[in-house]
């Protein structure tokens, strides 16, 4: 019988999976030739793809390409600056531009994450807002109207709760328990648990589907294997 690759490739994960799942026994060197095992591979496979897809495609080609600008390769000049200084930074503790450099990029992330926020979901929210209160045929009907109460209902308790909260945590001798601004924040914290809630929900149920479907392709390989060594 010859033995084909798929067949040693899924043998070896099986092999693999068990030596993980031999962690619930205890620390043993199972699991930590598994765990040496699988951080090689992936190492490895990333450095691969770093230098298949970023270095080679991003750093070196343009520089053999005489088509290419020099706005192009100066940026280049200036990444490869960039993490040379950080390298410097992290490893050999030189603070030369390393400082510069880490400030400019939080600075960058900060303004990105800011923008896909403020682009992606609180613009995108109030518009959606903002549309249920245009009126047109489709847009009728006591249902709609309750649906579009809820939801203009939950926004605003919600935000007043993350408000009422934050001040009340401040100073707390100043929020009085029986005032209206408490009201509508218990009711905005029961709109924020529910949504929690859900993507809780959510999440539990995709996690389980994940792990009942590996322990099927283990089950089935296990049948096939065993059906192979009869």
């Amino acid at each position: 019988m010859i033995v084909s690759t798929e067949f040693l490739i899924l043998l070896a994960g099986f092999l693999l999976s068990l030596f993980t799942f031999s962690l619930v026994l205890g620390d043993n060197w199972l699991f930590r030739f598994a765990a040496s095992v699988l951080s090689g591979i992936l190492s490895g496979y990333v450095c691969i793809l770093l230098i298949d897809k970023v270095f080679i495609i991003r750093m070196i080609e343009p520089f053999s390409d005489l088509s290419s600008n020099w706005i192009e390769k100066a940026v280049i000049i200036l990444v490869i600056l960039s993490g040379v200084f950080l390298f410097l930074k992290f490893y050999f503790r030189k603070n030369t531009g390393g400082n510069l450099i880490l400030a400019v990029l939080l600075c960058i992330v900060a303004a990105v994450t800011i923008s896909g926020i403020a682009n992606g979901t609180i613009f995108g929210l109030y518009q959606g807002i903002i549309s249920r209160f245009q009126l047109n045929e489709s847009r009728s009907g006591v249902r709609y109207w309750v649906e579009t109460g809820i939801i203009l209902t939950g926004t605003i308790t919600s935000l007043l709760y993350t408000q009422h909260y934050w001040f009340y945590q401040k100073d707390q001798t100043t929020s009085n328990p029986k005032s209206g601004l408490h009201f509508f924040s218990s009711i905005g914290e029961i709109f924020i648990g529910i949504a929690l809630g859900s993507i809780f929900a959510g999440c539990f149920i995709a996690s389980a589907m994940i792990l009942v479907q590996h322990l099927l392709k283990i089950i089935n390989t296990s049948q096939f294997l065993l059906q192979w060594v009869k």
